[in-house]
């Protein structure tokens, strides 16, 4: 989940939720182990010698030199934009299947509704149609489907006291079919008043501190290609040994994880696919 947090009307709003709970212990973790982190760092080329990466370039022309590299940014993606590779184009990325592109609301509300809980999931009952168009749809979906997480639900530390935090994804095609968000507040009303129907109380009223991600906002904050909220989907031709491998075709230190690697996409899948590459640097290399 996005980082992002607000001070408001007297209180702290934490919309991090306990999914980035996972994400700050791990690097407490490694920073005790020694690892250095340096944010806002964006890499944009290489250079290389002979059959090595010899440096990564970052967007201020800074070169970070190490013996060996792991890109966590999409591994197709990365082929093509940083590393140039025919087999990567533009074209033939667009080729590919991706998964869904978020379309995410994060809400600080006044008060406590009292049906929802910390999961939430609301669908209708045209989920075949539903699901047959939203992939290549051009247009916002007139009745969205979408999931609804209350972290405030379970810690309530993460609201001020008397309110709740709400994150609300709404999948939506990506950017190679949907290019125009200009409707982003039109759907996010869609939204709120779909929900607050639903649960018996209005939100809108009762919004504290509003803010809304489209697939531009997440293609260019996090570099998800064309705003795909999980990488390469799982079709057959995408699967094992059909996804992109998780070391360089050409240069043997440079390697790769995520969700567009093996395994595959979802969180369990992104932290084996670590593993698989600890276990191949390890063996390829030596000890770590």
């Amino acid at each position: 989940m996005l980082n992002y947090t607000e001070l408001e009307h007297d209180g702290y709003w934490n919309v991090k939720g306990g999914m980035y709970k996972i994400t700050e212990t791990i690097v407490d973790i490694l920073k005790k182990r020694g690892v250095r982190f340096h944010f806002n760092t964006e890499i944009v080329g290489v250079e290389t010698v002979g059959e090595n990466i010899s440096a990564f370039i970052d967007q201020n022309d800074r070169k970070w030199t190490s013996e060996l590299y792991i890109s966590n940014s999409d591994a197709a993606s990365f082929r093509g934009i940083v590393m140039g590779r025919k087999s990567h184009t533009a074209q033939k990325l667009d080729a590919m299947k991706w998964t869904l592109a978020p379309f995410t609301i994060y809400l600080g509300v006044k008060g406590k509704p009292d049906n929802l809980i910390h999961h939430n999931y609301f669908l209708g009952s045209n989920f075949k149609e539903y699901a047959d168009t939203i992939f290549t749809s051009t247009q916002s979906p007139e009745k969205p489907y979408y999931y609804v997480n209350v972290s405030s639900k379970s810690n309530p530390a993460s609201a001020p006291e008397g309110c709740e935090n709400l994150f609300i994804l709404c999948p939506v095609p990506d950017l190679r079919h949907k290019t125009d968000w200009s409707d982003a507040k039109s759907l996010a009303e869609t939204i709120i008043t779909d929900l607050s129907a639903r649960i018996g109380y209005d939100l809108k009223a009762n919004t504290l501190t509003q803010t809304i991600l489209t697939p531009i906002d997440w293609e260019k904050q996090f570099n998800l290609y064309r705003g795909s909220g999980l990488g390469l989907a799982h079709g057959l031709s995408q699967v094992g040994g059909f996804r992109p491998s998780n070391k360089d075709e050409v240069f043997s230190n440079l390697y790769y994880v995520g969700a567009s690697t093996t395994p595959g996409t979802g969180l369990p899948m992104v932290v084996i696919s670590s593993k698989l590459v600890t276990e191949r640097i390890q063996k390829e290399h030596g000890t770590l």
